[in-house]
């Protein structure tokens, strides 16, 4: 393959703008309240055996990619203030220029000021990152795009009661797709009737409007949400127990209108000190912005879930996941299975996915960690006959050389399998990496 113009992938310069500009603003302001901050740099190398993964081993190409590393990230918890920020900027060499250089940036941010306590906050969330542009490609640098989901706004509490509550809420935000051509303002308001029956159980009759309008009227289609639906919250000693029952109408500006049900469900329990387990179960319309949003400021990987890819259509999706995590002195085991079934109004990617991840951690040492890991997911397309496997396996060590210096080696193996000889690949690679970090909040990682 001929060299790409420099930073083709990264989109137009505006969002790379955005992204720097943020994470400057955040770096300067953070250390100087009483809150962790850490800060990190460093240095990878990669060596792949097929970068562009073709299905042709003949005409496969390998690469040696430079990686630069430097982030922050910043967590405070105080009585008028909650925030958490993560943002790394990744310079990207390819020694023998089979893709141009390129400027990655990632950012994901969720702040909460309390003007007036129970009375009055403000929301800030952010996130700045890369997604496929089609799931059906390869992940490789030409499909790819950058993306910023940006959305802030106040919410107010009225409490007419020790147990009734009335919540409103509004938030204005914007969704940048750089490459893909799927640029949007977001506007969205919310009426929440909340009441507190136990100290444990609160019930609540919600109301959710959301208006998009794209930069690209031509292209996509702007459409307005209305989701009217009953919560209820219980939360039992260890426990979270959540589930909403609803409905939703969907207005279009083009095409037919939509409705559909809103259902969800999710379990979180704290099995012992060492070990948690959590699951859920939704069905529901859904779009890329909102799926990005919602996934940046997960905790869990029951709520991470997403598309995988950049569009402006909307989707209706059942999803079901749930996950286990455990660590003791010398062992450790994340394990998460999930399903999502992706019904597209108008884009014909309408496919079902099952997929799993498997890391096992072995601490061999308080200095050196051996990491076995795997990933595999299924896809299934209706719109055309095509069945997909890919699997992505691999061992790590990191021997941490200093409290603040982590030395690591890892092997991977990367591949699909389709019924489509033309989809499939095998990518082997290699890489080592020497990372400074100043504490455990933030290690640089490559977006490998």
């Amino acid at each position: 393959m001929a060299k790409q113009e420099m930073n083709k992938t990264t989109g137009r310069g505006s969002g790379f703008k955005r992204a720097a500009l943020t994470m400057v603003f955040y770096a300067a302001i953070f250390p100087v309240r009483a809150a962790e901050f850490a800060y990190g740099i460093g240095y990878s190398a990669t060596h792949s055996d097929n970068i562009t993964r073709t299905p042709d081993a003949a005409a496969a190409r390998s690469e040696i990619i430079h990686s630069y590393l430097a982030g922050f990230a910043f967590a405070e918890n105080s009585t008028n203030f909650f925030g958490r920020v993560l943002a790394q900027a990744e310079f990207r060499d390819y020694q023998d220029d089979t893709y141009g250089d390129e400027s990655l940036y990632n950012l994901k941010s969720n702040l909460v000021w309390t003007l007036s306590p129970q009375r009055f906050t403000w929301t800030l969330d952010d996130t700045y990152e890369q997604t496929r542009i089609s799931a059906a490609a390869a992940d490789t640098p030409d499909n790819r795009a950058n993306v910023n989901v940006f959305s802030t706004g106040p919410d107010v509490y009225f409490r007419f009661s020790p147990v009734q509550t009335l919540a409103l809420g509004a938030r204005a935000g914007n969704v940048y797709t750089g490459r893909a051509n799927a640029d949007s303002d977001r506007f969205s308001g919310s009426a929440r009737w909340l009441y507190q029956a136990t100290s444990s159980n609160i019930y609540s009759l919600n109301y959710e409007i959301l208006d998009v309008q794209y930069d690209d009227a031509a292209l996509n289609t702007d459409y307005s949400s209305h989701n009217v639906f009953l919560r209820a919250d219980y939360r039992p000693s260890r426990s979270l127990y959540t589930l909403d029952l609803g409905v939703t109408k969907i207005n279009t500006d083009r095409g037919q209108d939509l409705d559909g049900t809103l259902a969800r469900f999710s379990w979180l329990r704290q099995l012992t000190t060492d070990s948690n387990f959590g699951m859920a179960a939704s069905g529901e319309f859904r779009d890329a912005g909102a799926d990005i949003l919602t996934a940046s400021s997960a905790t869990t990987p029951t709520a991470a879930l997403t598309s995988g890819e950049i569009t402006s259509d909307v989707y209706y999706v059942k999803r079901g996941s749930l996950f286990y995590n455990r660590r003791s002195a010398r062992f450790g085991l994340d394990l998460s299975l999930y399903t999502q079934d992706l019904d597209y109004e108008t884009t014909l990617q309408d496919r079902k996915e099952n997929g799993g991840v498997l890391n096992l951690l072995f601490f061999l040492s308080g200095t050196t960690t051996v990491t076995l890991s795997t990933d595999q997911i299924r896809t299934e397309y209706r719109d055309f006959v095509r069945r997909d496997t890919e699997r992505d396996s691999g061992i790590r060590l990191d021997y941490r050389m200093t409290r603040s210096v982590t030395l690591a080696l890892e092997g991977r193996r990367e591949e699909r399998s389709s019924t489509i000889p033309d989809a499939e690949y095998v990518d082997n690679r290699a890489y080592i990496s020497i990372l400074y970090r100043s504490s455990p909040l933030f290690t640089p990682v490559s977006t490998r």
